[in-house]
């Protein structure tokens, strides 16, 4: 059983010569350290968007959802370390450009549950490691028996409860088909594109508190709800609110972009911390398409919400009010070096973070001048 799943390190190289790699800023650590809540700045092609990305298909692959053949255009290593309450797991595969899977290995405390080169998997009920074998297209850990081999399903449902968002994108409009209310007992949160689903589930499972708790971080943002609902048309389910200053209903697909991008990610949101289901979202480009103000006042909700909780959030920008809003603890900069990205935050440059308070500047100076990777020396000659 998941007690509450956060990803707190990842090492991850793709290419023979090595095309991209992620690195830890002042220690050069291989490993990036992340996170209750991680806000991702750096400038353009610094890494922001391919780090959401590579943790969204990881997620699909841990899922089931992809297989090695739709992810392996490259040869790719990558090793994750979880915490699942007081447990640490540790997850390593490599593949190569072939489809092939050359390595995967898996441990929870240093016990080892899967060597896949030595053909050993641990099993449950025997207490023992036990030789198997599987063709090197299929991940080990897509063997699904719950009672010998409980631990991967720790692994599936981290990949199943992640929720990726493009801020930029449509976040859910159009998608309002009757029959993907079938079987909510197996949507998935990476389905954000389909609000209404989660919405129509969080509504059977909470009653009128899932709307309060929506109306009201609504309201902390400035958008003013008298009330959501559902309306069935013929082969369509649409989703509406009632705007205290209009005379009519908004539907979903009617609302403004910014609207509706935070109004989606708050009923994501909402639902995760009220079904208690350990999840992790991903954010890119948040508080695109909202004014500042708004933009401000939805990622502090954002970290008001997750700080403690069962949810672990990552969000990127290159926005200097959106930076302006996020406390530097929570920053990871990345810094283009070539094919690296390296990562600067707390954990490997606490010093320099520390420092910086010291300055009286903003948060957006701490990355324009560099400060981050330069320190208060190197500042000091070139303010």
């Amino acid at each position: 059983m998941i007690k509450n799943m956060i990803l707190k390190a990842l090492k991850y190289k793709c290419g023979l010569l090595g095309e991209w790699s992620i690195i830890s800023g002042t220690t050069h650590d291989e490993f990036v350290q992340f996170e209750n809540i991680n806000l991702f700045v750096g400038r353009n092609a610094s890494g922001k968007t391919r780090l959401i990305e590579t943790l969204r298909w990881i997620s699909d692959l841990l899922d089931a959802e992809s297989n090695i053949e739709d992810v392996a255009v490259i040869d790719t290593h990558f090793e994750i370390i979880f915490k699942d309450g007081q447990d640490i797991i540790e997850y390593t595969l490599n593949f190569n450009r072939q489809a092939s899977i050359t390595d995967e290995n898996l441990s929870i405390n240093n016990d080892i549950k899967l060597q896949r080169r030595e053909k050993k998997l641990f099993y449950e009920g025997l207490g023992q490691n036990l030789p198997f074998e599987i063709n090197d297209r299929f991940l080990g850990i897509s063997r699904r028996d719950n009672i010998q081999q409980p631990f991967f399903e720790i692994l599936h449902k981290w990949g199943k409860n992640l929720a990726h968002y493009s801020f930029g994108g449509n976040m859910g409009k159009g998608q309002y088909k009757l029959n993907d209310f079938e079987n909510q007992e197996n949507f998935s949160f990476k389905n954000f594109n389909k609000v209404n689903v989660i919405y129509s589930k969080g509504k059977k499972d909470f009653n009128t508190q899932f709307d309060k708790i929506i109306i009201d971080d609504m309201e902390k943002i400035d958008y003013h709800l008298k009330s959501i609902s559902l309306d069935s048309a013929s082969r369509f389910l649409f989703l509406k609110v009632q705007e205290s200053d209009l005379p009519n209903e908004t539907y979903f697909e009617r609302m403004s972009q910014g609207m509706a991008r935070a109004f989606s990610l708050i009923v994501q949101l909402n639902y995760s911390l009220m079904a208690k289901i350990p999840s992790c979202i991903l954010i890119d480009d948040i508080g695109e398409g909202l004014d500042y103000d708004r933009s401000k006042k939805l990622i502090e909700l954002i970290i008001e919400k997750a700080e403690g909780s069962n949810i672990q959030v990552f969000m990127t920008t290159n926005d200097r009010f959106v930076m302006n809003s996020v406390p530097l603890k929570y920053w990871s900069v990345i810094h283009r070096e070539g094919n690296k990205s390296v990562f600067y935050n707390h954990q490997n440059s606490k010093q320099t973070f520390d420092d910086f308070a010291l300055t009286g500047f903003n948060n957006f100076d701490f990355f324009a001048t560099e400060f981050y990777r330069l320190g208060f020396e190197e500042f000091l000659q070139t303010a």
